[in-house]
């Protein structure tokens, strides 16, 4: 169920960020929830491109976690609705991305 939702959602999108998106939802582990994997998978990204921004391909990764975080919120509201606000302030502030941000002001 989870790969043909995610494969209907990329299939609109851009070739280039599509093909990076499918490269980065392939074999993910989605045992704890579809949403939660792929916040995993864009913080995954964020983490591998904090110290290398200036990379030109980091551009393109940048836009890789976003697309992997709305896919995230889209897939709690289309999974859970009543858990949508739940999981989203998990990868708020205080939760996953709160920590990546964190880091990010950190950095030198």
């Amino acid at each position: 169920m989870a790969d043909d939702w995610l494969q209907a959602r990329l299939a609109d999108a851009p070739s280039p960020l599509r093909e990076r998106l499918e490269a980065r939802v392939a074999g993910l582990d989605t045992g704890a929830g579809l949403p939660e994997a792929l916040v995993g998978a864009a913080c995954g990204l964020l983490d591998g491109v904090r110290d290398d921004l200036e990379r030109r391909a980091a551009a393109f990764d940048l836009l890789v976690a976003d697309g992997l975080l709305t896919l995230a919120c889209e897939a709690a509201a289309y999974s859970d609705p009543e858990t949508l606000a739940k999981r989203c302030r998990a990868m708020g502030p205080s939760g996953e991305l709160g920590r990546l941000a964190e880091l990010w002001l950190r950095r030198e």
